[in-house]
């Protein structure tokens, strides 16, 4: 297995068996990714989307045969809307400005951060130059809960997790006991409050993977934040936070969203939960 990672912005993962790959996400695409995962790659690649957010599916189109939930095709167009990458185009060079200034207060004293945390210069020049569109094909294959990936000596079953997205799924290696959970579990700000989230389902979804995972998993995988993984604990803890959002016991601050929006968050410390201000 392997991280295919865009620190900062995005974690996809390669997950090989002896009979095919599975790329899970395929990332922002301002870079190519088969060219970077096709010297790792042990047998055939597909692509498998966790959901259809702009930064799950850049590199699609790279790909010959494509994997997501059923209800992914009809999120695809809004989900890489071209509104989106130019406001992400403008909020990553101040990203950029932000990491930069943590690296420095970290070198003069207590060098924490190191390579595998370190983030790369937002490509802005080339973007300038080429343009940056996403326009991932429609999947080969639609998946349901429960459904299996076999990759030959290894089996990934499908577990629908909407809430962040309608179509988020995550994938469950049970013989290895990993979750590759995206963008449902993770340290970091939860964007529980676009079009087609439900905060509802968000909660549900972390209380079955608490419910169904805990004890039976080793490590969860992340797509964000520069923390690829966290431990199988969380999983409650995301779960109890998460009932509390949705039962309304959760006090709710103003803040805002990943480009500015207004939202309210729910802040647990090491991880927040963002809903919709309205």
């Amino acid at each position: 297995m392997h991280v295919v990672a865009e620190p900062g912005h995005v974690f996809s993962w390669l997950i090989a068996g002896s009979e095919r790959c599975v790329l899970l996400d395929t990332g922002l695409g301002v870079a190519d990714i088969e060219a970077a995962v096709a010297p790792v790659a042990s047998a055939p690649t597909i692509v498998v989307n966790s959901h259809v957010h702009f930064d799950h599916v850049g590199g699609n189109e790279l790909f010959d045969h494509t994997e997501m939930h059923e209800l992914g095709p009809e999120w695809l167009a809004a989900g890489s809307d071209e509104a989106h990458l130019r406001a992400y185009d403008e909020l990553a060079g101040g990203l950029d400005a932000s990491f930069n200034r943590l690296l420095e207060a970290d070198r003069a004293e207590w060098f924490l951060i190191g390579p595998e945390e370190t983030m790369r210069p937002w490509p802005r020049a080339g973007i300038e130059e080429h343009g940056w569109r996403i326009d991932p094909p429609q999947p080969d294959r639609l998946l349901t809960d429960g459904d299996a990936i076999e990759l030959g000596d290894r089996t990934l079953r499908v577990i629908h997790t909407p809430g962040h997205a309608p179509e988020h799924i995550c994938l469950v290696d049970e013989a290895a006991g990993i979750l590759f959970a995206q963008d449902q579990v993770y340290y970091g700000p939860h964007l529980v409050y676009e079009e087609g989230t439900d905060v509802a389902a968000f909660a549900r979804s972390n209380r079955r993977l608490a419910d169904e995972l805990t004890g039976e998993i080793r490590i969860v995988y992340a797509a964000h934040t520069l923390r690829p993984s966290v431990p199988p604990r969380f999983l409650g803890e995301l779960a109890d936070a998460s009932e509390a959002v949705a039962a309304g016991e959760a006090t709710l601050a103003p803040a805002r969203g990943l480009f500015g929006e207004p939202v309210r968050a729910a802040d647990f410390g090491y991880f927040s939960i963002l809903v919709s201000a309205g």
